[in-house]
């Protein structure tokens, strides 16, 4: 199990990351007027304080985590670095945003921060207008969307330190993914096909195979390919091998076809692709220009 100490870390990171979204509800709800709103900044400015101390914590955790756990060899530093790095960044987007939310608690915009009178009774007092309550609630949503997929990804990686791999289905992995839209996030259609069905047989762990589907479904997706078709089949070595691409004319009609909610492509997911799969021994190719994407079991 995870030490007790990244699990604290790790639940207080999630803990702000919900409060944060919950805010988001918040604003977007035309039943708080805008002095509930300005009440409730001061309250939401500290939990962003101590979610980007959680979060530091969080990243401290994780590096010792891979220090104790790969006992039987050098200390993973790449797969550390990775996780660290999203959380870097959360952090920075976090910060951000408490600063913001700051400057509307006390009812100053960035353009009018100085000046203010003696007598001004502050924000709570006066409420937040409603461009203003727009502009913040965007700046919000774009945080809890930074936040969600950094804690997701490093997630990903902290997962890898305690492996347990079972028997798998590829399609059934691939059915449990969620097809209900996530706001602020597209949906792509995806196709299956599997040319022997002993070869959807794999072991591995499921946080991992599932993780590692979903992200090079993204980075393709993200390359220019609009509807991923998705090929597992039986190497002559007994392997199996899933390959994510456009679909060729020749490729036969899918045997499954589902909808999911694209929420990691890019850079940052590959290189967080790359770590998962050399962890957990899937071997993980990715074509020129990256419209290519194969993973070997």
């Amino acid at each position: 199990m995870l030490g007790e100490r990244l699990a604290a870390a790790l639940g207080a990171a999630r803990d702000g990351a919900a409060g944060i979204e919950s805010f988001a509800h918040l604003l977007g709800s035309r039943r708080v007027g805008p002095r509930g709103v300005a009440l409730a900044l001061p309250e939401v400015c500290e939990g962003c304080v101590a979610l980007v101390a959680a979060l530091d914590s969080l990243s401290a955790a994780v590096r010792d985590g891979f220090v104790e756990t790969d006992t039987a060899a050098a200390a993973d530093a790449a797969a550390a670095d990775a996780a660290c790095a999203l959380l870097g960044h959360a952090g920075v987007e976090v910060a951000r945003l408490t600063e913001e939310l700051s400057r509307a608690a006390s009812g100053a915009s960035p353009a009018r921060g100085a000046g203010r009178g003696r007598g001004d009774r502050g924000g709570a007092d006066r409420g937040i207008d409603a461009r203003q309550r727009l502009a913040l609630e965007a700046s919000v949503r774009r945080t809890a969307r930074e936040l969600s997929g950094a804690l997701r990804l490093s997630e990903l990686v902290i997962a890898t330190l305690e492996l347990r791999p079972t028997p798998l289905d590829l399609i059934d992995v691939l059915r449990n993914w969620s097809a209900s839209p996530a706001e602020g996030r597209p949906v792509v259609g995806i196709s299956i096909a599997a040319s022997d069905g002993r070869a959807n047989e794999v072991e591995g762990d499921v946080r991992a195979v599932s993780g590692l589907m979903e992200l090079a479904v993204g980075m393709v997706s993200a390359a220019g390919v609009a509807s991923p078709h998705l090929t597992v089949s039986r190497l002559s070595d007994g392997r199996s091998m899933v390959r994510i691409a456009e679909r060729g004319p020749r490729e036969g009609a899918p045997a499954v076809a589902l909808d999911v909610t694209l929420r990691d492509g890019g850079e940052r997911a590959a290189a967080v692709a790359r770590v998962v799969a050399r962890r957990a021994r899937i071997e993980l190719v990715e074509g020129t220009g990256g419209r290519v994407v194969t993973m070997t079991f």
